[in-house]
């Protein structure tokens, strides 16, 4: 028993690095699409690449760790409280309040969704340590850091599509979201966003494994 829990730490530790070429791919692949305008809305049209950008790579994992078991192991092998503590990164979305402050994003937009993501990127350190020391009531705080991390990106996205180019909320001559399309702010919605999306993927799978 104790050789196939080594086994599996070994196919774990091997399995890491190889993801981690895969983020260097796909983060790059995102700046090249994004650098030739392949990300812009055509016309009036809503932002259908940036949401497949976002959304897609979820479907991909989903329909891949259901298939590999290899994919299944090195979910069992991570640790909750590390998942939930890399949610800490959403931070970064503070570039959305700096991107409304230089008058380049619309305030409906910039500030739910950048408030929304500090919020979250604060309160994930917190849950992280609760989930180690298994203290009193923390499966509730991890669910409510999913819930709270997913409505944080429904709203983002439904108010980007409403406040792009002569979206239902956007005024001719005031800002509007095509920004979000463009090179580097455009890796928050079309890399950093799938990649939390993941990771609640993963938190959802293991919690519900937890013991």
């Amino acid at each position: 028993m104790n050789h196939n829990f080594s086994s599996d730490q070994e196919r774990s530790s091997f399995a890491s690095p190889i993801i981690f070429v895969l983020m260097i791919f796909w983060g790059v692949l995102i700046a090249a699409l994004a650098r030739n305008d392949l990300l812009q809305a055509i016309g009036n049209q809503p932002p259908i690449m940036i949401l497949l950008a976002a959304v897609f790579p979820s479907l991909i994992f989903l329909s891949i760790y259901r298939l590999s078991a290899a994919l299944r192991r090195w979910v069992a092998n991570l640790d909750l409280e590390d998942v939930f503590a890399l949610q800490a990164w959403r931070v970064v979305g503070a570039a959305f309040l700096f991107t409304w402050g230089y008058g380049l994003l619309p305030a409906g937009f910039a500030l739910p969704a950048g408030i929304g993501d500090i919020v979250v990127g604060l309160a994930a350190p917190f849950v992280a340590i609760k989930i180690a020391q298994k203290s009193t009531g923390w499966r509730s705080s991890a669910r409510w850091l999913i819930i709270a991390g997913l409505l944080d990106f429904a709203i983002a996205f439904a108010t980007g599509i409403m406040f792009r180019d002569g979206g239902a909320l956007h005024s001719a001559g005031t800002e509007h979201t095509g920004a979000l399309a463009e090179f580097p702010l455009t890796l928050i919605p079309s890399y950093l966003v799938p990649a939390f999306l993941i990771l609640h993927i993963i938190a959802i799978i293991k919690l519900r494994n937890e013991k």
